[in-house]
């Protein structure tokens, strides 16, 4: 290669851009889907979804829906909520979620819960990531539940968050 050559390729290559630096979790656009599959001895086995959409950094609405089944009941559960991520980077985030929506309970009759929970986000790659946190969902009215053993639903949260 001419020295020419050498000269205009460096220069070339030196006016290229470096690869664009991955985002933090929450930017606007991004997407997440949430899969939880458990089991446990007191309440059975839980399987549930979400989808949300960032629609401004750190802010986003979205809908999950679970069932949990054992002991004779079936509870299901379809929420919309919003997530609020006010801590963000690309190892962890920290998430704040409120949530409301749709109480089922096998052989007895519908509600209403609404609640919250936080949680934090471990990132395994860019866009896979493992979230522990924890939950409490009031269910409403009173009458909906007096006859249940709580009015409360709530515990640790573990869940698998792939954003995209």
């Amino acid at each position: 290669m001419s020295p020419v050559a050498a000269v205009l390729a460096a220069w070339i290559l030196s006016q290229a851009s470096p690869p664009p630096e991955p985002r933090a979790y929450g930017y606007a656009g991004m997407s997440e889907l949430s899969l939880a599959v458990g089991y446990s001895s007191t309440s059975g086995f839980l399987a549930g979804g979400g989808f949300r959409r960032f629609v401004i950094d750190g802010l986003a609405p979205g809908l999950d829906a679970s069932v949990q089944t054992g002991a004779g009941t079936t509870i299901g559960l379809v929420l919309g909520g919003l997530r609020i991520a006010p801590v963000r980077t690309r190892r962890f985030a920290l998430v704040l979620t409120g949530r409301a929506g749709r109480v089922l309970l096998s052989h007895h009759g519908d509600g209403w819960g609404a609640g919250g929970g936080v949680g934090v986000i471990m990132f395994l790659s860019p866009n896979a990531g493992l979230e522990l946190g924890y939950d409490v969902l009031w269910l409403l009215p009173r009458s909906f539940c007096a006859d249940l053993s709580s009015c409360t639903v709530q515990g640790p949260l573990i869940g698998l968050r792939l954003s995209f």
